[in-house]
């Protein structure tokens, strides 16, 4: 394992004020994903893990997906291109578990390779109606997996600060592989990381920019088409016409 990786962990299990954490190509292993996920354990601040770039396999993801069963901070997670592994089926397996008792995830950026992805995406978008249902005021107590409390006020309000690092309808981004090897993305993906909203504008007042911007002149009409080449001489001419007199008898 990285020698400061057992230092970061010890750090952030007691840490209430980071929100987000960046280890992108840190060349992290699965002995690394295993320390930070038992800090990630009782950690209820963080709200975005980047682990991009490593060398986490499905026994680290496994133990991410382990701490995440009483984790209730964390909103956003990536893994993509870890070196060398291949997120399958167990994978799969550990995190569908996790959402047995997590509400609060909402968003997961990596490649998995499984045909029971829908799995996850059900679950992912049961939590983003929760959060969304948070957002608005509303009860969401029907969403609740069996046995799971809902979120404490104080939570609730922590969740409403982080919209800096989650967009307010995260989905899945995930890419699935088939039998025959062609790779079919599940939807709604979106594109390069960026989610309906971001960056603290809405929708609408996107639309309302579009509406407000002055439109392009129009294209000027297309060039006419070149004439087309004079047809050729009739067969004898020689371009020289006879004389008046040499043309008398």
């Amino acid at each position: 394992t990285r020698p400061w990786i057992p230092r970061l962990a010890d750090a952030l299990a007691g840490n209430s004020h980071c929100r987000e954490l960046n280890l992108t190509a840190c060349n992290l292993d699965d002995a690394c994903c295993e320390k930070l996920a038992a800090a990630l354990a009782g950690n209820h601040h963080l709200a975005s893990l980047v682990l991009e770039g490593n060398r986490c396999g499905n026994e680290g993801a496994t133990h991410i997906a382990s701490a995440l069963r009483t984790n209730r901070g964390l909103m956003m997670l990536n893994l993509l291109n870890q070196k060398g592994s291949r997120f399958g089926d167990s994978t799969l397996a550990a995190f569908t578990g996790a959402f047995d008792s997590n509400i609060t995830l909402l968003k997961i950026i990596w490649r998995l390779e499984s045909r029971q992805s829908f799995r996850l995406n059900k679950l992912l978008v049961r939590n983003n109606e929760i959060d969304r249902r948070l957002a608005s005021g509303r009860d969401y107590s029907d969403l609740l997996p069996e046995g799971v409390a809902p979120l404490a006020p104080a939570l609730v309000t922590r969740r409403s600060t982080a919209s800096s690092f989650i967009s307010p309808r995260a989905h899945l981004l995930q890419r699935t592989s088939s039998a025959d090897g062609a790779d079919k993305a599940a939807p709604p993906p979106p594109s390069s990381g960026a989610a309906i909203a971001s960056a603290g504008v809405s929708v609408r007042e996107r639309v309302a920019a579009r509406q407000e911007a002055p439109s392009p002149p129009p294209r000027a009409p297309p060039p006419p088409p070149p004439a087309p080449p004079p047809p050729p001489p009739p067969e004898g001419y020689t371009g020289v016409f006879p004389s008046s007199s040499s043309a008398r008898p």
